[in-house]
């Protein structure tokens, strides 16, 4: 998610809504990046996404899997990636 897309606070008002922060964050998933002194200082997002970013991360980390991810987007980009039908008739599913 990019920054404008971002719900902004005040720490003011996060401090003194944080049981509503926590009920929207879990409601709309959005995230909230918190300002003190009108600069953002820090982020707050649901606990599933925290994880799912923590998992992209370490993904990331992965030469391995970070060399084979860039070269897939080689070859569709280049007209040579399967179709995702193809692939998922290939896999049964």
């Amino acid at each position: 998610m990019r920054e404008w897309e971002c719900r902004h606070t005040v720490r003011a008002e996060a401090i003194a809504g944080l049981d509503r922060l926590l009920d929207d964050l879990e409601t709309d998933g959005q995230d909230v990046i918190i300002t003190r002194s009108g600069r953002p200082t820090a982020i707050a997002l649901d606990l599933e996404r925290y994880r799912e970013v923590q998992e992209a991360l370490a993904e990331f980390a992965d030469p391995d899997y970070l060399t084979q991810l860039l070269q897939a987007r080689r070859e569709i980009r280049a007209g040579e990636g399967i179709p995702a039908q193809d692939l998922f008739r290939e896999r049964g599913l």
